[in-house]
Parts: C-alpha cells; sequence; structure tokens
C-alpha cells in the first residue's frame, strides 16, 4: 500500500477536534448566574458535542470581581455539567490575569443530544467587579445519523 494511501486510510472515520474562542464582557460576568453565556450552538439532530477542555483568560479590569460562585460548562436545555467547577476565587475573583484550563468530567455523562454548552455560575451572583473573560474550548460533534 502506497504512502498516501496508508495515511488516508489512518485518518479514516477520526472526528476532527474543533475549536472556538467566546469573549465575555464585564456586564456577561456579572449577569452569568441568571443568564449563562452560550458557548456552542445546538449541533443539530441526532449529534451531540464531547466538551475536551476549556482555557480560559481572565484579563483583570482592575477592580475584582467579589461573590459568585463556582463556574461551570453545561448543556443549555438539559444543563447536564461537562466540565469540573472552577471555584470563583480561582478564575472570575482573581486579583490579577489568570489562566485556567478546564477539563471533561473525569466520571461518565449522559450527553444530551441537539444540545449546545454555556457557561454558568448558577450557585451565586458575582455582584462587583470589571474585566473581560476569553474562554478557547476544543470539542468534537459526534453525528449518530
Amino acid at each position: 500500500m502506497s504512502e498516501k494511501k496508508w495515511f488516508k486510510n489512518v485518518w479514516a472515520g477520526v472526528i476532527p477536534i474543533q475549536y472556538k474562542s467566546v469573549r465575555l464582557t464585564s456586564a456577561e460576568i456579572l449577569a452569568m448566574y441568571t443568564t449563562p453565556k452560550a458557548l456552542l450552538d445546538a449541533p443539530g439532530a441526532g449529534k451531540v458535542i464531547e466538551f475536551l477542555s476549556a482555557v480560559f483568560f481572565l484579563d483583570h479590569g482592575g477592580t475584582d470581581y467579589a461573590a459568585g460562585g463556582a463556574a461551570v460548562i453545561q448543556t443549555v436545555t438539559g444543563n447536564t455539567a461537562v466540565s469540573d467547577a472552577i471555584a470563583a476565587g480561582t478564575l472570575v475573583n482573581a486579583s490579577a490575569d489568570v489562566y485556567v484550563v478546564a477539563q471533561a468530567l473525569s466520571a461518565e455523562v449522559a450527553l444530551d443530544v441537539n444540545e449546545g454548552l454555556e457557561l454558568t455560575n448558577a450557585s451565586a451572583v458575582h455582584t462587583t467587579g470589571n474585566g473581560i473573560l476569553i474562554v478557547d474550548i476544543a470539542y468534537r460533534i459526534h453525528d449518530f445519523n
């Protein structure tokens, strides 16, 4: 078998990793408790999103965010967590610029079909603060049609 054909066969059926970067304004961070921030749209009927990881960058604006709960990436309608929780003090409430990585859950999780992903801090509202948050997401879309 030629090298070119072998290389093509090796990659046949591989589901590519995709990436997306999402920016949250200070107003969106402050509202995240009641209004989660959409990260990925629903992929379509018969498809699921496999969350792989996210790298967060908080560009500190000079005033620390106060209060607030842990951040988590979850499905939009089912509210199924797909990432480990990130403590507020580690990410949003940091007192300087910070980079944080969130991994996929280490335990099995039943994925919601045709569901987008969002970022929330569903346990408590951030009360003050400024700065922006950038989320770089790595994921795969599995099509079972």
